[in-house]
């Protein structure tokens, strides 16, 4: 009696812990609200009381950073004994961001010509292709609106078969956070130097890699605790709850402006998200993890690129609901209402269209190469 036996995830599919994909729909749901406040100019009025939880809603980037981090490990111990197992990670990988996110280049690259008259140099347009357009000021956040995680992202892909070579247990992945905490620091001073205006300098700092990279050293900490301490074990479910409730505590804590202390509260984002994580594993908590929170975690890449430009569309339509007398709670409940209902029909379209056949001949080139 109140006890679970965590699921023995190496012989399923990567990515198939239900409470991960809960956790990517929620975090995306959570950007999506954060940017439907402040993507249009003025802003939208908020609630009173939901104010400072909808203005957190960047720190699902974070969330969504540590979740990453989790399922490469996860993937990793998969498929560790397939043949060619590095050449198959960034098969995968291609062919699950590139597709979609090359569609919306060329829809960028339009938009961006013709509707605001700003023109691309190819070395502009090859910088975004490649995603390296994050170690360059005044280029780092891309042109596909929000691009600039997956710029990280594809870094992080990159370097990851080399990282999870060597940080392969949750001491030597706890040193290694350690280590690109010192790294982020040592590089946050170097900015300093570089010959650019402060607010660039600001915004250049936040979205660099060396900035991240703290998140997902520490979402890799969190895979070898669950590999050594959940994974295939009877564990208490009140283990889970409690993890939970710190994490809730955590995050009340930061909305106060508590977590100020020893590190920045970026990187405490980390670690209360890796809290959450470890906690739904153990125990995945209805509120959490449910049908639709698992169905937005599978369009979640969908939902994510195409949830800016909608935004940007749906502006006048946001000002006509507002200019309706009714509190300000259901202007803006209305306004989520609708953009998530629009938002979900565009994203499974897109999901199935061009996501998953993107997804198809990257596991069929694999086959190809394997046999």
């Amino acid at each position: 009696m109140g006890y679970k036996r965590s699921i023995d995830h190496t012989s399923a599919r990567p990515g198939s812990l239900e409470s991960l994909d809960a956790l990517r729909g929620l975090a995306l749901l959570y950007i999506v609200i954060y940017h439907l406040a402040l993507i249009p100019q003025p802003n939208l009025p908020l609630p009173k009381w939901a104010s400072q939880f909808v203005l957190l809603g960047g720190t699902g980037v974070t969330l969504f950073f540590i979740i990453s981090a989790f399922c490469l490990c996860l993937s990793m111990q998969v498929r560790e004994h397939e043949p060619h197992p590095i050449m198959s990670f960034y098969v995968r990988r291609v062919f699950r961001i590139v597709p979609f996110f090359y569609v919306w280049l060329i829809i960028s690259w339009i938009r961006d010509k013709y509707w605001f008259g700003v023109a691309h140099s190819w070395q502009e347009i090859a910088l975004n292709m490649f995603f390296g357009f994050n170690f360059i000021p005044g280029k780092h956040a891309g042109f596909v609106w929000a691009s600039w995680i997956l710029s990280v992202q594809m870094v992080f892909y990159l370097l990851f078969p080399f990282i999870y070579r060597y940080v392969n247990d949750y001491r030597k992945s706890l040193g290694f956070f350690f280590i690109t905490l010192f790294l982020s620091f040592l590089y946050a001073g170097g900015l300093g130097y570089l010959p650019i205006s402060d607010s660039d300098r600001n915004t250049f700092a936040h979205y660099s890699f060396l900035n991240v990279l703290p998140v997902f050293a520490f979402g890799m900490f969190i895979f070898f605790m669950f590999e050594r301490f959940i994974q295939g074990k009877l564990l208490p479910r009140s283990w889970g709850v409690v993890l939970v409730g710190g994490a809730v505590f955590g995050f009340s804590a930061l909305m106060a402006g508590r977590l100020n202390f020893l590190i920045e509260g970026f990187y405490w984002q980390g670690v209360i998200f890796g809290a959450l994580v470890l906690g739904l594993a153990i125990a995945p908590l209805r509120v959490f993890v449910n049908r639709q929170t698992c169905y937005f975690g599978k369009i979640s890449y969908s939902l994510y690129l195409n949830h800016p430009p909608l935004v940007v569309a749906l502006i006048p339509v946001y000002r006509d609901i507002y200019a309706i007398e009714m509190p300000t709670t259901l202007q803006y409940g209305a306004c989520i209402l609708l953009t998530l209902a629009v938002l979900t029909v565009t994203s499974y379209f897109t999901y199935h269209l061009i996501e998953q056949p993107g997804v198809r001949i990257g596991s069929r080139l694999i086959k190809k190469f394997s046999s």
